[in-house]
């Protein structure tokens, strides 16, 4: 509970703060010379996605503890989003995103030294998860550019996905099935840079900083065994796992 209200407090201040200083106060002693500039203005829309695919196949592929590994798998995503300032340089705005990921492996050795040996042979996973996510954006120009600037995103989403797990064996009873359901809630602060290649497209980087996750998964195994699992999570780091990179169009 501490690392929850630690970091929705932490969020909440980097949300609101920028909106709380103004270089035209005339009690504050020393000024910094920063002033407020319009880098996008009010009223208009943002448009954008992320996408990102990988794939992997191992034919007798051996890396450290792995050995004789043969198998094949990917990963997809994508993230469609959008966006409307309701003021110079803020913003509000929604994501739907869809991630699918499967991995098969025909067979794995692991050598643990001392003897100690694993051998994995027949698995495989298919998950598909979903995410809609609401957000608010507040951006800074670099300096005095119009094409170059800062943005710092807070937003709150919701995940539901599913996972199949299968396991072969030497005969039918062998065969071993789970199914897997997933509901999620995250919380994050996500700080990014922008820059325009024309009046109307940018490009965009952002990366997770600050989050909380709460995650409760329930667990079906050849439809006689369940199981279930809860677990939450508050982090403070640069995650580069979780680099995104996207273009954006403004209208």
């Amino acid at each position: 509970m501490k690392q929850l209200i630690t970091s929705l407090f932490i969020i909440l201040m980097m949300t609101i703060v920028p909106f709380c200083t103004s270089a035209e106060d005339k009690g504050d002693p020393f000024d910094r010379g920063i002033t407020n500039r319009t880098f996008i203005p009010k009223g208009q829309w943002l448009i954008g996605a992320t996408i990102n695919y990988s794939e992997h196949m191992n034919d007798n592929y051996s890396f450290l503890v792995l050995n004789q590994w043969d198998g094949r798998g990917h990963n997809f995503g994508v993230s469609p989003f959008f966006g409307y300032f309701i003021k110079d340089n803020f913003a509000i705005g929604g994501r739907f995103t869809y991630q699918k990921s499967s991995l098969e492996i025909d067979q794995l050795h692991l050598d643990l030294g001392d003897d100690i040996n694993l051998s994995i042979e027949g698995l495989s996973q298919l998950s598909q998860t979903f995410y809609t996510s609401f957000y608010i954006r507040n951006y800074i120009s670099l300096g005095k550019s119009n094409r170059f600037g800062l943005f710092n995103e807070v937003g709150i989403s919701y995940g539901y996905g599913q996972t199949k797990n299968k396991s072969n064996g030497d005969h039918a009873e062998d065969i071993r099935g789970i199914f897997t359901t997933t509901n999620e809630l995250n919380i994050g602060l996500s700080p990014g840079m922008v820059a325009f290649v024309n009046n109307n497209l940018a490009l965009e980087v952002k990366m997770d900083v600050i989050g909380f996750n709460y995650k409760h998964v329930d667990q079906n195994e050849n439809q006689i065994n369940t199981g279930s699992r809860r677990t939450s999570s508050a982090n403070f780091d640069l995650d580069i796992f979780s680099l995104n990179i996207g273009l954006s169009l403004f209208i």
